[in-house]
Order: structure tokens, then C-alpha cells, then sequence
């Protein structure tokens, strides 16, 4: 049974217990902050911080504050952080996380009382009641390519999401989100105003956290990780930079990385990935994951960090976030184009769908089949046009799953979940409410699950300025039109950094961190070996059809070797995980 913080009540059937081995089967309990105070007994994991004056927010403090202001104490913290509060007094106890999530946390309610932890591991470690592999959570891990929180793999067992309050009393659970965002959509100011102003926030954040020695940038050459590095160079002489490339062209970003590291004087070090590197590094890569998760760049995130490490850095600065908060996505851009289409074209919709969808016309010429296509984005909602590629809506979703999974899952909850996000802010401009759907589902769910559990895995810390609740909130009073227009994402950011980036990064084309797996599969062997002797692999679990697994490969080798590759990935990866976890 793994090390766990002691029981906070001496009755075993109300004790709450908050276990500290992490995903590696390492003790994890220095990541912990704890202590009694006020008739609570406070956990801290992160590094909470009083919004007033910015100072560490230490446990002792978290009791004062909670016993005075109730759970509208969180109101006053700051940060990056998840917080426990088990009051004994009241005989509750409260889980909250900050706005993203930054920090996850996992928990469970059973016969023994709360269980908490940091990992899923220490719960399949703990010696509990049974875990039960939730066929939910599997649909919509194939949706989402990871799976959102609330949920996990296994059924009743929860992690905490953005924003939210958990509460646990006499064994029942309730939730609520404790903050939303709210867009304001007045520029106070001119835009250049607005610019100024975010510049002069970024020279204010990044310092605050370049406070420790050993600290080192993720580099790819795009806006955020290159303004972050030659902000940090103000503060930190030369500081060392870590960037990955690929043998690829059209993957490859090198050329960017190198161009901030010659135009700040940084330090750089780079790693050229290949798929020998993917077969050797996969198993182990996999294995970490706290549960399955089929983002391709959880691979060149793990050896940038791991470059770092070896190079004596214990702390490295990320850059996510700055796509989200100012609107650095190709989708925004196309979902807010369609939107303009569904507005001019109006009750001629109806038309074209009878002239198209309705008739007996072929999808070829390709210039029809094109119309067709557009007629049903038209139709669509915006989260549905988001999705219109996904791989679970150009197939029959009955034919994909196991009868298993059919007679209990719901295989439309996906769906159902983005829609009910995106409407959560109806007052919101379609932008705003675009960039929301993508702080739960891109941010909290996705980007900084792999980045922390990459930088887990290679032995060092990583923090978020781009999530720093200043630029956040600053973020929230930027009117969507100066976020974005018509050809130019990121418009503030871009200008806002006009100056200080090389024009060459400024005006580069939006490109990712994505692993070239769909090619590399088909053309070396021992990694597509690897490949589909695992997807073979899942037939013993029942969770899919024999044929969608056969046409998944088929696909692959005979149609668009990337768009099936990354279905063959997320197979894959689900199967190298259950195989080493069930």
C-alpha cells in the first residue's frame, strides 16, 4: 500500500485520506503542503497565492481565511494550485481547484470514506474497493482523443476540473464551478493602447516566475514560447532554451527556435526526434500516463524535457495558453467565417439543403461534393462544425463499438458535453464562447495534462505564465474583434510583441508540435509493428467491433496516411496502456 498523508479523523467510516506516491511509483509527498490550523486540517498541491500582494498563501493562512470567509475563500487565492480542506468541525470536506486546473486531482467516495490523490496510480496501488473500467469514459476518449474531466477511466471515480468546488458530507458528493469568465466587449482604450498595455503585463508576469535557479524555456518558435524566452532573458542572462525538430519539413520548426535564440542571445539546445525514438520511448511514455491519452505530442514533450533535465534544469517555463486567451486558432478564424455564411445566407439554407442533401445527386464532381459539404456545416451548430472531421462522425458509432459498450455507454455524451459548454456563456460573443469551450477541452484537459506529465516523468517542474490570472483577466477585457479579425489571428498579441519578436516569428504560419506518426508508421517497420500489434491487442478487452479495428489499419495504408494515423495512434496508445495497467 503506497505512503499516504494519515488519516484526518479517527473514524474509519468518515476518514479522509489524501494518498502521495505519483504516477512512477515515487513518494510524492513534498509536492504536498499541510497543516492543521483552525479545526481543519489544509493540503496544499501547487503553489496557492494571496491575490493581494501576490505572496505565497500558506496553509496556515488557507485555515485562517477558509474559517472566516467559508468557501468564498478561494475568491482570495491566486495561482496555480488545488486545495483540501477537511473541516472536522462540520464534518465536511472540500476539494477546489484554480481556473485550469493547473494541478490535477482525483477522487473517490466508498466505503472507507474520501479518498484523494495527485494520480490514479496510488489508486490502483491503495488496495481499495475494485476499480471498474468505465465503457463512458472509453467513447469519449475516442471522441476527444483524452478523457474530460470530470470523468476517468473508471467508473465513480472523478477528477476535479477547472474552476471547481467539490464538496464531501456524510459520504455524498456535490459540485460547483466557482468561477466563470466573464468577456467584456468595450475597448476601454484604443487598440495600440490595449497593446502597450499587454506588453507592459508580460514584463510584469514572466519575472515572477524566473525566481528559481535552474530555469530553462520550452522553445518551438511560435509567439508565446518565443516572447516568454526573451522575456526571461531579461531577467535570467542566456538562459537555456529546449526545442525539438523533425526530419520532416512540413513538421518541422527549427528553423523558428533558432531564429529567437540568435535574436535574444539564448542558450539553445535542440533534439532532432525519430521514430526509433517513438518505439523506444512509447512503452515508458505510456505506462506514466495516469490514463490513457492520445495526444501525438505527448512524445517530442517528453524528450524536450528530458533534454532539459540532462542538462541540469529543474524548472521549465511553458508557453501554453496564449492561443486560447487571444485567439491564435485556424478554427476560430473558419468557425467565425461560417458563421458570417449562416447570417448572409439565411433561409436559403433550407434551399440548399433540399437542391443537395435531400436529392439524389453524387458526391462527385468534387466541386459538388464540396457544395454538400459546406450545406451541412451550414447546418450545424458550432461545436458540431468543430467536430465535423472527427473520426466518430464518419463512421456508424454502433459499428465501432462492442455490444459492451453500446448497452451501457451513451455514445452521443461527447457531443452532447461540448454543446452544453459552449452555450454555458450565451452572453458571450461566438469567439469568446469558442475560446472557453477550448480552456476546458484544449487547456485544462489536454495541453497541460501532457505537459505535466511529460515534465513529471523527466524529474522537472513546470510552470504557466500565460495562465497567470493578470493576463487571464486582462484576456477577458479584450473585445473579441481586436483578438481577432478576417486573416489575422492573435491581431493584439501580434502587436502587442511588434518590436520585440523578429518579424519572422510575428507573421509564421500557425503550426503545432504534432509527431509526423501517420507517415513515419508506413514507412518504418518495427514502429508499425509496434502499431498494430497492439491495436490486434484490444480484441481481448471488447470494447470495439473486429471490423472498425480492421478498417481502422486497412485505411491507414490505402487512404490519407495522417488523418488515419492519428486514429491508429489513439488505438494504440489505449492499448499499450490497458495492457500495462489491466
Amino acid at each position: 500500500m503506497p505512503d499516504s498523508a494519515e488519516l484526518t479523523r479517527e473514524s474509519a467510516d468518515t476518514a479522509v485520506r489524501v494518498l502521495t506516491r505519483d504516477s512512477n511509483g515515487r513518494d510524492a509527498s513534498s509536492r504536498w503542503q499541510r497543516a492543521t490550523a483552525y479545526g481543519c486540517e489544509v493540503f496544499c498541491y501547487g503553489q496557492p497565492l494571496q491575490r493581494d500582494g501576490r505572496c505565497p498563501a500558506a496553509p496556515e493562512w488557507i485555515g485562517q481565511l477558509y474559517r472566516n470567509h467559508g468557501s468564498r475563500f478561494i475568491q482570495r487565492l491566486s495561482g496555480h494550485y488545488a486545495v483540501i480542506i477537511d473541516d472536522r468541525e462540520a464534518g465536511t470536506c472540500q476539494l477546489f481547484a484554480d481556473r485550469f486546473a493547473t494541478h490535477r486531482l482525483y477522487y473517490r467516495s466508498d466505503s472507507s470514506g474520501l479518498i484523494v490523490a495527485d494520480s490514479l496510480q496510488s489508486f490502483r496501488d491503495a488496495g481499495t474497493e475494485p476499480l471498474t473500467l468505465s465503457r463512458q469514459a472509453v467513447v469519449n476518449y475516442l471522441y476527444h482523443h483524452m478523457i474530460p474531466s470530470p470523468g476517468t477511466l473508471y467508473e465513480d471515480l472523478y477528477c476535479l476540473g477547472p474552476a471547481e468546488r467539490v464538496l464531501w458530507q456524510q459520504g455524498v458528493l456535490s459540485t460547483e464551478t466557482w468561477w466563470q469568465p466573464v468577456f467584456g466587449q468595450q475597448a476601454p482604450r484604443s487598440e495600440q493602447e490595449m497593446a502597450d498595455e499587454l506588453f507592459g503585463l508580460m514584463q510584469e508576469v514572466v519575472p515572477d516566475y524566473c525566481t528559481r535557479d535552474k530555469t530553462g524555456c520550452f522553445l518551438s518558435g511560435g509567439l508565446d514560447s518565443s516572447s516568454l524566452a526573451g522575456l526571461v532573458s531579461r531577467s535570467i542572462p542566456n538562459p537555456d532554451v529546449f526545442s525539438i525538430g523533425f526530419p520532416i519539413e512540413q513538421y518541422n520548426e527549427i528553423d523558428y527556435a533558432r531564429t529567437a535564440v540568435a535574436h535574444f542571445g539564448l542558450r539553445g539546445h535542440e533534439y532532432y526526434l525519430t521514430p526509433d525514438d517513438v518505439v523506444a520511448s512509447l512503452p515508458k511514455v505510456v505506462a506514466s500516463l495516469d490514463q490513457p491519452f492520445g495526444n501525438s505530442s505527448v512524445i517530442p514533450t517528453f524528450f524536450c524535457a528530458q533534454l532539459a533535465r540532462s542538462r541540469g534544469i529543474e524548472r521549465m517555463i511553458a508557453g501554453d495558453g496564449g492561443d486560447e486567451l487571444f485567439a491564435g486558432n485556424k478554427r476560430y478564424a473558419t468557425q467565425l467565417q461560417m458563421e458570417c455564411w449562416r447570417q448572409w445566407l439565411g433561409p436559403l439554407i433550407g434551399l440548399l439543403d433540399l437542391a443537395l442533401l435531400r436529392s439524389p445527386l453524387p458526391d462527385s464532381p468534387a466541386l459538388l461534393g464540396k457544395a454538400k459539404s459546406f450545406t451541412r456545416q451550414l447546418k450545424m451548430t458550432v461545436p458540431e462544425n468543430l467536430q465535423y472531421f472527427n473520426f466518430l462522425n464518419r463512421l456508424d458509432r454502433e459499428a465501432a463499438f462492442s455490444a459492451s459498450v453500446v448497452e451501457v455507454a451513451d455514445l452521443f455524451e461527447p457531443d452532447r458535453q461540448c454543446q452544453q459548454l459552449y452555450d454555458g456563456l450565451a452572453e458571450a460573443s461566438p469567439l469568446d464562447r469558442l475560446l472557453y469551450l477550448d480552456w476546458k477541452h484544449t487547456l485544462a484537459d489536454n495541453d497541460l495534462v501532457k505537459v505535466n506529465s511529460m515534465c513529471r516523468l523527466a524529474g522537472i517542474e513546470v510552470v504557466y505564465p500565460m495562465l497567470d490570472d493578470r493576463l487571464v483577466d486582462f484576456s477577458l477585457r479584450v473585445p473579441a474583434g481586436i483578438k481577432l479579425s478576417r486573416g489575422n489571428l492573435r491581431r493584439l498579441y501580434k502587436r502587442a510583441m511588434d518590436g520585440f519578436l523578429p518579424d519572422k516569428i510575428i507573421h509564421k504560419t500557425k503550426h503545432g508540435f504534432g509527431l509526423p506518426f501517420g507517415l513515419w508508421i508506413r514507412e518504418h517497420p518495427p514502429l508499425q509493428e509496434l502499431a498494430y500489434e497492439a491495436i490486434d491487442s484490444l480484441e481481448r478487452f471488447d470494447l470495439f467491433q473486429k471490423g472498425f479495428i480492421d478498417e481502422a489499419i486497412h485505411r491507414h495504408r490505402s487512404e490519407h496516411a495522417s488523418y488515419y494515423g492519428e486514429l491508429v495512434w489513439v488505438l494504440m496508445v489505449l492499448a499499450l496502456w490497458l495492457d500495462r495497467h489491466h
